[in-house]
């Protein structure tokens, strides 16, 4: 209860200070009109296999129903935004109403006060919350920021099937700037108390900066220092280089320490199933510009970690995708990658996949994907796994558009696994 009474104490004083400096900036002039958007999307999928813990398989009919709405009142400087979704098993007992976000936010006449008040998504932290609370943005003077954020994350109030193991309140404020040495500079502290855990204290530096007397290079960096353990929990560094004028290159390196009581905090989730401990990863990659049309990507990560405690391995990861935008006149975009995964004795899989979308004609576009994986694991699984899905989406009328697709699966746990999604998505807006 104290704890709690402490962090509302903060935001309000804070609340205070940034009203305190808004008095002191010139009023910016605004059109004077309430407006509404949003849009809402309902989906049906026949059927949907599942594998029960006893390896029993069953047939599922799911129904999704979304919903997006935002209002905005720029005479009083307020908007509000939600976004929700029921979820139903028509053949099962499973049902869900999931809040997403629901907030008010307000924001004076100079943009130098921002407050930010229900359950939203707080991305000023080093992984992403899903908080009931609050945050509050100043600006007092030119490129300084304060940003102050708290709330409480309720895991049986969380959307499914995302729902956190644990309950926990979380709390920070952070200083951020572009006037120390020519950086986007931040520093910020935070508390993150679960339930049934011991409290945890973390200090966040962060910089990006373009390297003197260069326009083609820029570093960058991140670190997390756990407080309470004097711990390094993180350390990313980078720097960007173009080489040519259509070439970049991009060096990484990576350490961290998997977090078990933040435990949805993943850099790397496929070397993070099977490291214990402090993971190095070295990472280089490269993007060429061919033409107008093509883009091509590459990258190779290495990375060390423990697969048991005080028992070292190496791991290796290599991709090469393709972004086609060619006959760009018809609407013909496609995508097609590559992977090859490289983990401890005998575990490895590689795949592909492609993407191509194409705009027939003014108001219905068709889809192709195709995706390909074979894994081979030091417990003698393996197998082989395809994916084809073949979609449309057709405008029918204004703001009204209809979205299909067949989709056929074959993996070791299905052998033939095939559904149709059947959507409709119809688009609002309205000014008063």
């Amino acid at each position: 209860m104290t704890r709690t009474f402490l962090q509302l104490l903060f935001i309000i004083l804070l609340i205070l200070l940034g009203v305190g400096f808004a008095h002191s900036q010139v009023e910016i002039i605004r059109p004077r009109s309430i407006g509404f958007f949003g849009n809402t999307q309902t989906l049906f999928q026949a059927p949907s296999p599942i594998l029960r813990p006893d390896r029993s398989k069953k047939n599922i009919y799911p129904f999704y129903q979304y919903f997006e709405f935002n209002a905005v009142s720029p005479e009083y400087n307020v908007s509000f935004n939600t976004f929700f979704r029921y979820r139903e098993i028509f053949n099962g007992e499973d049902e869900s109403f999931d809040v997403y976000n629901a907030f008010l936010q307000y924001n004076n006449s100079s943009e130098t006060f921002e407050v930010r008040l229900g359950r939203q998504i707080i991305a000023e932290s080093v992984i992403f919350f899903l908080l009931d609370g609050g945050l509050v943005r100043i600006k007092p003077i030119d490129g300084i920021q304060i940003v102050a954020y708290g709330g409480y994350q309720d895991k049986d109030l969380q959307p499914e099937p995302e729902q956190p193991l644990e309950s926990f309140t979380a709390a920070g404020i952070k200083l951020k700037s572009d006037k120390f040495l020519g950086a986007l500079f931040s520093i910020g502290y935070e508390l993150y108390d679960p339930d049934n855990f011991s409290a945890r204290h973390f200090l966040n530096i962060a910089f990006n900066r373009v390297v003197p007397f260069t326009d083609y290079a820029d570093i960058y960096g991140l670190a997390e220092i756990d407080l309470g353990e004097g711990n390094l929990a993180l350390l990313t560094v980078g720097v960007g280089i173009t080489l040519i004028r259509s070439l970049y290159l991009n060096l990484e390196y990576d350490t961290y320490n998997l977090d078990k009581d933040r435990d949805e905090f993943r850099l790397d989730p496929i070397f993070d199933l099977f490291s214990v401990g402090r993971m190095h990863q070295a990472k280089v990659g490269f993007t060429f510009i061919a033409t107008n049309y093509l883009e091509v990507n590459a990258s190779y990560a290495f990375s060390r970690y423990e697969v048991i405690e005080d028992e070292k391995t190496s791991g290796n990861i290599v991709k090469v995708g393709f972004s086609w935008d060619f006959w760009s006149e018809i609407g013909l975009r496609a995508f097609n990658g590559f992977y090859f995964i490289d983990g401890r004795k005998d575990d490895y899989a590689f795949g592909l996949n492609f993407d191509i979308t194409e705009e027939i004609y003014r108001g219905l576009e068709l889809q192709f994907a195709f995706a390909y994986a074979y894994y081979d694991k030091i417990t003698n699984q393996k197998g082989n796994a395809f994916s084809y899905i073949f979609g449309m989406e057709y405008l029918l009328v204004k703001d009204l558009v209809l979205r299909t697709d067949v989709e056929i699966n074959t993996n070791p746990d299905f052998e033939r696994d095939v559904r149709v999604d059947l959507g409709l998505s119809y688009y609002f807006s309205g000014i008063r």
